[in-house]
């Protein structure tokens, strides 16, 4: 091996920007094997150029000739392994033109470039007066060898840089969103920034939104203005990788029904976000067409940043759950501390007032009714004020109530209860005639998923709420150990069954698989709605 060939190696190796890597590699090749014309085709699965890197060829002439060459005719003739040499391209039985403008080749070598066991793209070395030679072909090997190592190095470095760069992107809106749940603008940063590091013209991130329907709520890029709001078609392709939680890519939008904006795409990529069992939402990505395909490589980063995502979604919501419980439990306290102390009080100074309207002089009197005036006026303002705070966590809607009781479950129970509602509608309405019935239906999903948490070792539980037939229901269902170590509890379990009965009802606590190691229990509280 020649001290040319030699250089050109080592110099190979010591980059670790692979455009600069392919730049070097044909340099190399021009300079060792005396061919005037170079060029790297970096091509996708389809055998489609994805990237292409030239020298020898006027820039004018190569904007004339518009697009690289595809892997097709004497291209694809070029082997795995060693290398394609021709005295003369034209007279080759595969060869099928030259675009128009292109200039003569004459002689021609190609050689595969391979990294990571799979072709990464082609050397083509054209032009050089009296053809290549053996030595010629020995070289470009012992080049592209070189070369694969040096890509495949490149590739890792960059691997790491875009690793290195979701990550802080997600760091980024876990923090923001940690600091203010609320905070839309780190929400829609999670869609710009995967956007951006994917290298996609268009994303958009999918959360749940009313009656089971999936909305576009934040989107950034191409037709963002068009994809914003737009509600998945329950028969598309994205919401069957909403129901299994599994990501894909596709060489276009997928699925027998594409909302009108998104025709326009090529490659697309779909990843949830997947916190547990549960889906939070679904980040969409999509490149123009004749872009290159979104790969496994692709997906994979893309799934563990919308994972953590997903966690920083759940936090932030857990976050302003609590926030909004603790509200709500110090409002009810200074209630009840203006009931104790400044209502009481005020009862107690109206009682005494009247007694001593009675014993004095007439003159004396008419200035103490008047007091008495004020103090009763007092009153009812305090106990208006008292009715406000005690009245905002009855006056929520039932299914804020009920979902803030779940995520706080959550650290406890470690795991996510699934919950199914027959009729959110006549469940409400049930609670809009009676609002205590809300206060008991919180009150009886907290005791039991407490239960369910302190007693059953389950993996999994279930809340399912029924109204119908002039009746509500509530069961909870969960996979453990039976209800033998919630029974013994007998003071939460009895003031279940007494909520019940104070509305005609009924409460239950039995083993779902009865002799079974692990029979489950079913807790059942039936009550009457008119």
């Amino acid at each position: 091996m020649s001290d040319a060939v030699t250089d050109a190696i080592l110099a190979l190796n010591r980059q670790l920007d692979l455009p600069s890597v392919l730049n070097k590699m044909l340099e190399a090749a021009m300079k060792t094997t005396g061919a005037p014309l170079a060029a790297i085709n970096v091509l996708d699965d389809q055998g489609v150029s994805i990237e292409f890197h030239y020298l020898g060829i006027d820039t004018s002439i190569w904007q004339m000739i518009g697009r690289a060459p595809s892997s097709v005719g004497t291209l694809a003739e070029i082997p795995f392994e060693g290398t394609l040499v021709i005295d003369e391209i034209t007279e080759h039985p595969a060869f099928r033109g030259l675009p128009k403008g292109h200039p003569p080749l004459g002689s021609f070598l190609g050689c595969a470039l391979r990294a990571r066991g799979s072709v990464f793209g082609y050397l083509y070395l054209a032009s050089k007066q009296g053809g290549f030679t053996a030595r010629d072909e020995a070289t470009v090997s012992a080049l592209a060898s070189a070369a694969s190592i040096a890509i495949d190095n490149a590739q890792l470095f960059e691997e790491s840089l875009e690793r290195e760069n979701w990550l802080a992107a997600s760091q980024a809106i876990t923090t923001a969103l940690l600091a203010n749940p609320g905070d839309e603008t780190a929400i829609a940063r999670i869609v710009a920034s995967a956007k951006d590091l994917s290298g996609a013209a268009a994303a958009a991130l999918v959360l749940p939104g009313m009656d089971d329907e999936w909305v576009m709520e934040f989107t950034h890029g191409d037709k963002a203005d068009e994809l914003l709001g737009l509600i998945l078609p329950s028969d598309g392709f994205a919401m069957s990788v909403i129901r299994a939680g599994q990501g894909t890519i596709a060489q276009e939008p997928p699925g027998p029904t594409i909302l009108d904006p998104v025709r326009g795409f090529g490659p697309t990529l779909y990843a949830p976000l997947l916190a547990g069992a549960r889906t939070l939402g679904l980040l969409m990505l999509w490149r123009n067409k004749n872009h290159s395909t979104f790969d496994d490589h692709d997906l994979a980063t893309a799934q563990r940043f919308s994972n953590q995502a997903a966690l920083a979604l759940q936090f932030a919501e857990l976050a302003h759950v609590r926030n909004v419980s603790n509200l709500l439990e110090e409002r009810e306290r200074i209630a009840d501390d203006l009931h104790d102390f400044v209502s009481q009080e005020l009862f107690a100074t109206a009682m005494q007032l009247e007694s001593l309207t009675e014993d004095v002089p007439p003159e004396a009197r008419e200035r103490l009714e008047s007091v008495l005036d004020h103090v009763k006026r007092a009153q009812r303002e305090v106990r208006g004020v008292m009715s406000q705070l005690q009245g905002d966590r009855t006056s929520e809607p039932l299914a804020e109530r009920v979902r803030r009781e779940l995520i706080l479950a959550q650290d406890s129970l470690g795991l996510v209860p699934f919950l199914t509602v027959d009729d959110w509608g006549a469940a409400s309405r049930a609670v809009d005639s009676d609002p205590t019935l809300s206060d008991d239906i919180i009150a009886v999903i907290r005791e039991l998923l407490s239960n369910t948490a302190r007693h059953a070792h389950a993996t999994s539980c279930s809340v399912a709420i029924s109204a119908k037939d002039e009746g509500l229901s509530v069961i909870i269902e969960d996979d453990g150990v039976g209800p033998s170590g919630a029974l013994s509890r007998h003071s939460g379990t009895s003031n279940l069954a007494n909520r019940a009965l104070r509305r005609r009802g009924s409460f239950s606590l039995d083993a779902i698989h009865a002799g079974a190691d692990r029979p489950g229990t079913r807790a059942s509280w039936n009550v009457a709605t008119e």
